[in-house]
């Protein structure tokens, strides 16, 4: 099997590009910088999405059966609103409409939304068929893309549509996680928006591989909009505790009150230097997680790793990344 993946050299994109070599898949990777894989079955397309004729070239040329598109950009990384719709969105509606001029080829696009389609205000084990309400840019992007992949699906095109919460795991580049494992490592305080007390849902970046496999491989997935996440959720508290114990270390705590937070994070933003968009402060504020019942139902699926064993998958992941920069 022949699998495009966009965004190679992200965070999901790479992993994705690695379990897919695993199973002796032919792979073609796109994104706007090299990721550093280096196997006889992987191609590296170094590409923008955004750019069509480049995009068209690239799917003529190799001709991919299975399409997963994993790239994006986030407020944090890219702060210009316009070139953020311009690669959400634009690029999508590329890569959907290239899918179905090769639609003799493609038999299978997947795409990687958010459970930020949701908004804040959800339920608890919110499920799919929840209100969709989001509050910031990348949710309204993921929202506009969502019903670009409701087009084309109409039109004939097999589509699985994935909406994963934060995705954790070995090699994690969100700016506050990372922090967290930082800290546990030099052994400094742990910091807990409102007290930790809140259940955030994260979901093991190898789970949600598997749930690409698994949709790929099932034609019941067609059409289906899934929720990935977590089981049994811990608070921000009881993950940071875990972590700690496992780093070998005593918990120690930094509790800052949520209003002190919200005008911190609100400041900070408007400088364009906080590390959190101030919509995602209030969803770690309050208990965030999703009903995943349904793709364990049709795909089978299930989640191998805890957000608590995941942690402490990443910071093993980190020392060992420090140690070897010391060896340097």
């Amino acid at each position: 099997m022949k699998i495009l993946i966009t965004g190679s050299s992200g965070y999901l994109g790479k992993n994705l590009v690695a379990k897919s070599l695993e199973r002796d898949m032919k792979v073609i990777g796109i994104d706007i910088k090299p990721s550093g894989i280096h196997d006889p079955n992987y191609t590296e397309e170094i590409c923008d999405i955004t750019n069509k004729e480049l995009v068209r070239e690239v799917f003529q040329r190799h001709q991919p059966g299975v399409v997963v598109h994993c790239a994006g950009a986030l407020a944090q990384f890219v702060p210009n609103k316009e070139k953020m719709h311009e690669i959400n969105v634009n690029g999508t509606e590329i890569l959907l409409e290239e899918s179905w001029n090769q639609r003799e080829a493609v038999k299978k696009f997947v795409f990687l939304s958010s459970v930020e389609v949701y908004g804040i205000d959800v339920p608890i084990l919110c499920p799919e068929t929840a209100p969709i309400n989001p509050i910031c840019q990348y949710g309204e992007d993921k929202v506009e893309c969502e019903e670009l992949c409701k087009d084309y699906l109409e039109k004939g095109l097999d589509i699985t549509i994935f909406r994963p919460p934060t995705i954790s795991g070995p090699g994690q580049n969100e700016p506050t996680l990372l922090g967290q494992i930082k800290n546990a490592y030099k052994g400094k305080k742990a910091f807990l928006p409102g007290g930790g007390n809140s259940r955030l849902q994260m979901v093991n970046v190898f789970d949600v591989c598997n749930a690409i496999f698994l949709a790929i491989e099932n034609p019941k997935s067609k059409g289906e909009v899934f929720n990935l996440g977590s089981d049994d959720v811990p608070t921000l508290r009881e993950v940071i505790i875990a972590l700690y114990e496992h780093a070998g270390r005593t918990p120690k705590f930094i509790s800052i009150r949520a209003g002190i937070l919200r005008a911190l994070v609100k400041f900070l933003s408007f400088l364009h230097v906080s590390p959190i968009e101030p919509q995602h402060l209030e969803i770690a504020l309050k208990d965030y997680t999703f009903d995943t019942t349904k793709v364990k139902k049709i795909l089978g699926w299930k989640p191998t790793r805890t957000d608590s064993e995941s942690a402490c998958d990443t910071y093993d992941w980190y020392v060992q990344k420090v140690e070897k920069e010391k060896e340097k």
